[in-house]
Parts: structure tokens; C-alpha cells; sequence
């Protein structure tokens, strides 16, 4: 790739990959460490004629999260699903989320279980199609699905609370 072709390859998905980076550990540092170690990995590895980039940006980003947890001692020793979620009211989500009622529904997002979280941002906020999610997360096309389906139901009861 060359130096513009890297500029539009960043600036093309770069928004996208920080959301979904960023409801996966929900840190803005470690956010932006791993989406610079995507998009090296990318640089380094993707041709021109790459189909599904941003899938694959996806898949790497998670796949460097859940290495960042195999690796760090402390997070290794907590299930994924019971992280502690920081205060959403950050400076980066409301840049983001731009409006209130967005906002609220994402809080209620981001305690969902990891999985029925990740398929819900992927498929609403950034627009993956499910035969994209199956891929990311490395499950059929009928498990996204139902984890969608079961994702929007637990979450329509947290907002009836």
C-alpha cells in the first residue's frame, strides 16, 4: 500500500473499528492500541483487492482483545461477561452516541453477555451483515440469530425497568 492508499484505508474504517474496539474493553487507550495494531496488521497483510476488510478489521480487533485477556493476569482470572463497564457518560461515547436516548440504549448495550453485546453493535451501530458476524465471531449464520433475537429481548426488559 502506498502512503495515500493507507490515509483512505484508515480514514475509511477507522470510526467503525474504534466503536466496536471500544465496546469490547470499554478503555479509550487500550481502544486505540488495539485498532493500531488492526490496522498495522492490515497494512501489513492486506493487498489491494481484499473482499470484506472490514469484517476482517473486526475479527482481528477481537481476536487481539481476547489475546490482551489470555495475556494480562488480572483480566484472565475474570469472565469476560462480568467486566466492569466504566461511566458511559465519557467524552468519546458522546461523541459517538449523539443523542440521549441513543446513549441509554447503548448503557443498557454494553451490560449485555459479550456475545449477545458484540452481535448487537456489529449488526446495528456499524451495519455488519449476519453472514459478517458469523465470521467475526466464528459461529454460524443461525447462532447470530438467535443471539440477536435473544440480545434485543433481554435488552427491551432493561429498558422497561
Amino acid at each position: 500500500m502506498n502512503a495515500d492508499s493507507i490515509e483512505n484505508f484508515y480514514r475509511l474504517y477507522s470510526k467503525d473499528v474504534y466503536i466496536y474496539t471500544f465496546s469490547l474493553c470499554k478503555n479509550e487507550q487500550l481502544a486505540e492500541d488495539i485498532m493500531q495494531e488492526a490496522f498495522l496488521k492490515g497494512i501489513l497483510s492486506l493487498d489491494d483487492n481484499h473482499e470484506n476488510v472490514k469484517a476482517w478489521l473486526f475479527m482481528v480487533c477481537r481476536n487481539l482483545w481476547i489475546d490482551y485477556i489470555r495475556k494480562n493476569e488480572k483480566l484472565s482470572k475474570i469472565d469476560i461477561n462480568e467486566i466492569e463497564v466504566e461511566d458511559c457518560n465519557s467524552n468519546i461515547l458522546k461523541k459517538l452516541v449523539n443523542n440521549e436516548e441513543s446513549l441509554n440504549l447503548y448503557n443498557k448495550i454494553i451490560t449485555l453477555p459479550q456475545s449477545m453485546k458484540d452481535a448487537l453493535i456489529l449488526y446495528y451501530y456499524l451495519e455488519v451483515p449476519q453472514q459478517k458476524i458469523a465470521q467475526i465471531m466464528n459461529i454460524s449464520n443461525g447462532a447470530v440469530r438467535t443471539l440477536i433475537y435473544r440480545a434485543r429481548k433481554n435488552l427491551k426488559m432493561k429498558m422497561e425497568e
